[in-house]
């Protein structure tokens, strides 16, 4: 007799957290106004870059001179086409902080308005005052299910584990895909909701969604998804005659976050050394009331992906855009925070006063809700036994989010011993054409 081995794996993707939050977007995040979210993939295999430095001074006068007509240059609200952020120089002379970076034709812009967010977060502006007392949250974002789409989900899967009539299950299935389409709540955390930050974070946690479940391949070598490294597991187990060896199952949260955040430093200089997004995870399970909780662990597997994906970060913000904005963002809290826990401004002798309290920030719309992603793969796997038919099917929803927490220590910050900052701070400021100069380019070997 013939034994049917049937593996379904049933993945809704429901929920997702993002503090400081997800490539090209779906739909329902796509066009932003007169600034995009994610960009060309294909130019974003090209690699030429250089130098820029820009005056803070010059530009916040630049932007309040500009804002008097409501409208501004795209070149003085793009950060005059810094790509990558590197860090900051004092110029006391000229009582300015001058930004530096990088500048290449193939990244998708900086925008002002996302640094401001990242300046007026780091100085504390969109604290909220309940009573007495004032409560800071990192930027971030989370795209969360209604609990009683989790309990309905939790049904549907028992009746599909206890049914054996195929047209039964594929109605169960149908319901699946529907509950799992069902609106989810976004909230942006940290920040104003309706900005165009907030929608990047988003952006970039839905779409993580996608690349978790296998719905979307980037054909990037060794990296898989999570779904796919489960039906490589069950099929192995299935093709040897061994019992299934994984969680059949699981609910995992995701979420990025900041990985290691350091720093150099001497005299004035001050460049971003390492600022890593990453990517965690943590098991999830349904309580008796039929609310979601944390294990306090990962599970292994998703686990394995979730440092794959931290790993092969760099190549998915390559192909997807919409990463290499959400590393901008984490750059920009991070440059932002270190300005503040070094009083960059007070060193200078500038005030920023327009910038964090002033400046006019362009409205995003940001969606309330984003319908839930649903993914059915099935396994079928057909072989010689005398025990009959038997089916296996897994679930596997998911949940996960963004979160910018980045805090800055004494210790994050290392002194430069090579006296090169100051080599950088030398080329900086004596290839400014005059005081009164916005931007300028510099030898791009000097910067991160």
């Amino acid at each position: 007799m013939m034994k049917k081995i049937s593996v379904i794996l049933l993945i809704c993707f429901s929920f997702i957290l993002i503090s400081s939050c997800r490539s090209k977007a779906p739909a329902q995040i796509k066009n932003i106004s007169r600034k995009t979210v994610g960009g060309d993939p294909a130019r974003a295999l090209q690699n030429p870059s250089k130098g820029r430095a820009v005056s803070l001074r010059v530009l916040q006068k630049s932007v309040e001179d500009c804002m008097v007509n409501g409208h501004c240059p795209e070149n003085v609200l793009q950060l005059s086409g810094i790509k990558k952020i590197s860090g900051y120089i004092i110029d006391k002379e000229n009582k300015d902080i001058i930004l530096i970076g990088k500048v290449d034709e193939t990244s998708p812009p900086l925008y002002l308005d996302d640094f401001v967010i990242a300046l007026r977060n780091a100085w504390m502006k969109y604290a909220e005052l309940k009573g007495n007392s004032y409560y800071y949250s990192n930027p971030g974002c989370s795209i969360d299910p209604d609990t009683r789409v989790v309990n309905d989900l939790q049904q549907i899967a028992n009746q599909i584990f206890n049914s054996s009539d195929p047209e039964i299950i594929q109605e169960n299935l149908e319901q699946w895909r529907n509950v799992c389409r069902q609106p989810q709540w976004v909230r942006v955390i940290g920040i104003p909701f309706n900005t165009r930050f907030g929608k990047v974070m988003v952006a970039a946690d839905y779409y993580m969604k996608r690349l978790v479940d296998g719905s979307v391949k980037l054909n990037i070598e060794g990296f898989t998804s999570l779904t796919d490294m489960t039906l490589n597991i069950i099929k192995e187990d299935l093709d040897k005659g061994r019992p299934i060896s994984i969680n059949l199952c699981s609910i995992n949260r995701f979420w990025f976050s900041p990985g290691e955040n350091s720093y150099l430093e001497n005299k004035g200089v001050a460049l971003i050394k390492r600022s890593q997004v990453k990517l965690l995870t943590e098991g999830e399970f349904l309580t008796e009331r039929g609310e979601v909780a944390g294990r306090g662990g990962p599970d292994p597997l998703a686990d394995k992906f979730a440092k794959s994906f931290s790993t092969k970060y760099p190549e998915i913000a390559k192909r997807e855009p919409i990463y290499t904005e959400l590393e901008g963002l984490f750059r920009f809290v991070s440059l932002a925070k270190l300005m503040k826990f070094k009083k960059a401004h007070s060193e200078a002798g500038i005030s920023l006063d327009y910038l964090i309290n002033q400046y006019f920030i362009e409205s995003t719309p940001v969606s309330s809700t984003l319908p839930g992603i649903s993914n059915i793969e099935e396994l079928k796997n057909i072989t010689e036994t005398q025990e009959g038919y038997i089916e296996f099917y897994l679930w596997l929803p998911s949940c996960g989010g963004v979160a910018i927490d980045i805090n800055i220590k004494d210790t994050d910050i290392e002194s430069d011993k090579t006296e090169r900052l100051l080599e950088i701070k030398s080329s900086v400021l004596s290839s400014r054409p005059s005081p009164d100069s916005c931007s300028w380019d510099f030898p791009e070997e000097w910067v991160q």
